[in-house]
């Protein structure tokens, strides 16, 4: 089964990572002679199970990287506003949503994920990794780190959804991506009961799939992925790694 990609490359290079770069955006840094971009795009275009490759993003900036399989289509000014506009832009029953800023990944590691995914057969998969496995592969990279029951896991930038049910999960993840940098209203929003629980470890991945499951109405799954997916570029620390990886 071939899927659409959408790609989120819209963020202006205006955060930390603006003392490291000149670029006006931060798809285009440079790590190790190669924009940040350019790495992700080389390997989903190197897929056979992709097909298309929407980039959203502005075209005066990435339009360079069009061609017979990638598009570039103009953002709006919010990240849930792109991932809308991406997934309009798609023909595929399933596609796959993916940050700019994961220059680690590789093909076995989008391979694994596309696979795992298709087959939980479920309408919204999320990637995440073991801090063990991030750690062990990459000395010092910096993450935050959630501990659930049974395993510590960090968040990963690779998003495979059912398109047809995308409308359900838009209300609640435009909720919590308001209230992302407040506990309290987050704490109201999903229940103060359950996000103590998960905060003191208490909860298991299977219970927050259920729970974020019957919140949505929709099948949630958490998927147990390679770390070239989670360890992404957004401060200095990062950019570091990754040109000393790819340096290399």
């Amino acid at each position: 089964m071939k899927i659409d990609v959408v790609v989120l490359a819209a963020r202006a290079n205006t955060g930390k990572l603006a003392s490291e770069s000149d670029e006006i955006f931060e798809a285009n840094i440079d790590i190790a002679g190669k924009p940040m971009l350019g790495y992700v795009l080389s390997t989903l275009e190197n897929s056979t199970e992709v097909s298309r490759i929407i980039v959203v993003g502005p075209k005066h900036g990435l339009s360079h990287y069009e061609n017979d399989k990638v598009n570039i289509v103009e953002p709006g000014t919010e990240l849930i506003e792109n991932a809308k506009i991406g997934l309009a832009h798609t023909n595929t029953e399933f596609v796959l949503v993916a940050s700019s800023d994961i220059p680690l990944l590789t093909d076995d590691a989008l391979g694994g994920f596309l696979k795992g995914a298709l087959e939980l057969d479920a309408d919204f998969v999320y990637a995440v990794s073991t801090k063990e496995e991030c750690v062990r592969k990459y000395p010092g990279v910096q993450r935050t780190y959630a501990k659930l029951k049974g395993v510590i896991l960090t968040g990963g930038n690779l998003f495979f959804v059912r398109k047809s049910i995308a409308g359900k999960a838009w209300p609640v993840l435009e909720k919590m991506i308001e209230y992302r940098k407040s506990p309290f209203k987050m704490a109201s929003f999903f229940g103060v009961g359950f996000l103590i629980k998960v905060l003191l470890g208490f909860a298991g991945v299977h219970e927050i799939e259920e729970y974020v499951s019957n919140l949505l109405g929709i099948q949630c799954r958490a998927l147990l992925s390679a770390p070239e997916i989670s360890v992404d570029v957004d401060k200095p620390e990062d950019l570091k790694l990754v040109r000393d990886i790819l340096g290399k």
